[in-house]
């Protein structure tokens, strides 16, 4: 972990999760906790996530909501999942130094699909709006 983050206390609750994958060690660290009857997702808008004016590059967010729904569709399932669809609008921006987390619903489950709604958002601003439809990759 670098000095940048160990400065920033990760809310109460929130933890990584063992063994991420590779990509989402090198873009987050992003950080989740179980939460009533879902997941709660966060991170630390940090430089490396900055554009070249200053605040959150709207690819990070792209990758923290395809993180965020692939962790939602398989939260209680022994089973994996690969994003079929995503479909994302961009509301509002964020800041370095700004904790910034997404939460989200799945509206179903079949055979072999899910389909989740959400939000990413910091405080009570909402940043980015998302739906997707993801691959349920059943153990074998």
């Amino acid at each position: 972990m670098s000095e940048e983050y160990s400065l920033q206390e990760v809310p109460e609750g929130f933890k990584t999760l063992k063994n991420a994958a590779m990509a989402e060690q090198h873009v987050g660290p992003f950080y989740y906790k179980k939460v009533d009857e879902g997941l709660a997702l966060g991170f630390y808008a940090s430089e490396h996530h900055s554009n070249a004016i200053g605040t959150v590059h709207g690819g990070v967010l792209l990758f923290f909501a395809d993180y965020a729904v692939i962790m939602i569709a398989m939260k209680g399932q022994k089973e994996s999942c690969a994003t079929v669809s995503c479909s994302c609008d961009f509301i509002s921006g964020a800041k370095r130094g700004e904790w910034i987390e997404a939460e989200g619903t799945i509206t179903r489950r079949t055979g072999s699909l899910v389909f989740v709604t959400g939000r990413i958002f910091t405080g009570d601003k909402t940043l980015l709006t998302f739906q997707s439809v993801v691959k349920r990759i059943h153990a074998k």
